[in-house]
């Protein structure tokens, strides 16, 4: 171990991401890693002749050339953006329910509004103001979280005070009578795998912000 400056245990995405970044600062690195491959939620299996994702089937915060995404950008500090080919999804879902609800929500704010008014037209509405609550939730959190305000308070963001710690069902309910509504704006409550009466709403609204800002894309190749 004393030929190392730094151990990173796990080669998961963020201990890649550790491993890597202190590497090209100069520092040595052990990496360790129990399983056979590296990647952690980014590895995959094969069955027969299929190829399967453990878990990251798509990325969100690459961004497009004229609005590139914090991830891009920290691909291109390591030294890895250009060694990996994109494919930008257009929609963010389809959500089916059985004879009663098939909706395509696009990877685009105008676009989904204008989806989701035209199946939704009675809640026309409130869906322009939950989503609005959405981006105006997340520009506060990036504020204070990302851009480290040191005057953050209250007055200053009273939407990330009020909604923080809110679960996405009182949420929903609070802005929606649909019951499919609510089911086509809160189906990401599968990617962390808690129903919406305990997934906080802050988590709802950042997956939203990001998809719909900064579009989902798929890694050629599969993300192994």
């Amino acid at each position: 171990m004393s030929d190392y400056d730094v151990a990173v245990i796990g080669a998961g995405n963020g201990g890649l991401t550790a491993a890597v970044s202190l590497a090209k600062r100069g520092l040595k690195v052990l990496l360790l890693e129990r399983h056979n491959v590296p990647g952690g939620c980014a590895t995959s299996f094969i069955r027969g002749r299929f190829e399967f994702e453990v878990a990251l089937h798509q990325l969100s915060s690459i961004g497009t050339p004229d609005n590139p995404g914090p991830l891009k950008m920290m691909f291109e500090r390591l030294g890895i953006m250009d060694k990996i080919e994109f494919v930008v999804g257009e929609t963010m879902y389809r959500i089916v329910a059985p004879e009663t609800l098939d909706v395509v929500l696009p990877a685009d704010k105008a676009r989904t509004l204008e989806a989701l008014k035209a199946r939704f037209p009675k809640e026309r509405e409130a869906i322009d103001r939950f989503l609005d609550l959405c981006y105006k939730l997340c520009m506060e959190w990036i504020n204070v979280d990302v851009m480290n305000d040191p005057a953050a308070s209250k007055e200053k963001y009273p939407l990330l005070f009020k909604y923080r710690f809110q679960n996405a069902k009182s949420v929903l309910d609070e802005y929606f009578t649909d019951p499919e509504l609510k089911l086509a704006l809160g189906i990401y409550w599968l990617y962390i795998a808690m129903p919406p009466s305990r997934m906080p709403f802050f988590d709802l609204a950042l997956m939203l912000f990001i998809f719909l800002e900064f579009k989902p894309d798929h890694i050629k190749g599969g993300s192994q």
